[in-house]
């Protein structure tokens, strides 16, 4: 799949999945309802916000901030990514990156956010059970003239509310390809400079 739209199908239903939180903190609503229920608001919404969205990129990186800090749990995600390099970290270099990576992803997500072009969502039937604190969401990105996207979201129950820790699109999740290219890195070049190329957008999404 093409990098762009890689970003571009995470960023469309991540954002369904990331308002919906709020309203699964209540366990006794069932999360793919409260997902289904949620895509559709926001789908409405970019909609109608094309033009601001393409017209003004620095409000975009606001509204996917406003978003997206709330609803992951970026510091889990960073022992994720870095794996063992974690462990072997300082505290002040595991702030650092947590930091860094969480900015990686706004600026990510707000580039392809532009890109959006009128892609549906379709949510296949599924069972979640709902006494569980891990769970995944099974989604479908829907082109008009090309194959259907899978895309699945990771979400831990803690501290009374949902949160994302990976996503994984076409079998390709999110963490272990940015585990695998921030791990040559930091076996290259150190801990140090990875934090360096993060914070400055030297690596992820290129295109």
């Amino acid at each position: 799949m093409p990098v762009r739209f890689f970003w571009q199908s995470l960023a469309l239903v991540l954002l369904s999945i990331m308002l919906a939180t709020d309203a699964l903190a209540n366990k006794s609503v069932g999360p793919l309802e409260v997902v289904e229920q949620t895509a559709n608001r926001v789908l409405t919404t970019l909609e109608e916000n094309t033009q601001q969205l393409q017209d003004d990129p620095e409000a975009v990186q606001t509204l996917v901030a406003e978003i997206l800090l709330p609803r992951f749990d970026f510091e889990l995600m960073s022992r994720f990514v870095l794996g063992r390099h974690w462990r072997d970290a300082s505290a002040s270099q595991r702030e650092a990156f947590t930091a860094g990576f969480r900015d990686l992803l706004v600026r990510t997500y707000a580039r392809a956010l532009n890109d959006y072009s009128g892609e549906d969502v379709h949510f296949p039937a599924q069972r979640i059970a709902d006494d569980s604190e891990r769970v995944t969401v099974q989604t479908e990105v829907i082109q008009g003239d090309g194959p259907v996207i899978p895309v699945n979201y990771a979400l831990f129950f803690r501290n009374d509310e949902w949160k994302v820790f990976d996503v994984t699109i076409e079998g390709v999740s999110l963490v272990q390809n940015y585990r695998a290219q921030f791990g040559d890195i930091v076996r290259a070049d150190g801990m140090d400079i990875l934090i360096e190329r993060v914070r400055s957008g030297a690596v992820g999404d290129k295109s």
